[in-house]
């Protein structure tokens, strides 16, 4: 049998379409696990927390709590103080909060994610 047709250049941008789709869907899934253990203080903190795909089409997300420029919310100057030093929070909150569940997460959800999507577009 052979190729009557090459698509290759909609393979490749369903393939990009794909990936970036796969990139964003981890990062909210690493972000609504960070949401459980983020400290809770006035509740700034945690509604902070956001995906932002980088620019020009590239299948990189940024995943952020506290804000600051490129985000969309005001800096919090106590979430990286949150994130790197131990303290007694309430409610089995915890420091590290997007560090543990990125490591926890990223790396089976990203492939789950990705050939489920790529079962879709082919």
């Amino acid at each position: 049998m052979s190729w009557t047709r090459w698509n290759g250049p909609s393979i490749k941008r369903k393939i990009r379409e794909a990936t970036i789709n796969t990139v964003v869907k981890t990062g909210d899934v690493v972000l609504a696990a960070s949401k459980q253990e983020v400290p809770l203080d006035d509740g700034f903190l945690l509604r902070s927390g956001v995906v932002v795909l980088k620019h020009d089409n590239v299948p990189v997300a940024i995943i952020s709590f506290g804000g600051g420029p490129g985000t969309g919310h005001p800096q919090i100057p106590y979430a990286r103080r949150w994130h790197e030093n131990q303290a007694n929070f309430q409610h089995g909150r915890k420091w590290k909060y997007l560090k543990d569940p990125f490591s926890r997460l990223a790396s089976s959800s990203m492939t789950r994610i990705l050939e489920a999507e790529l079962r879709r577009i082919l």
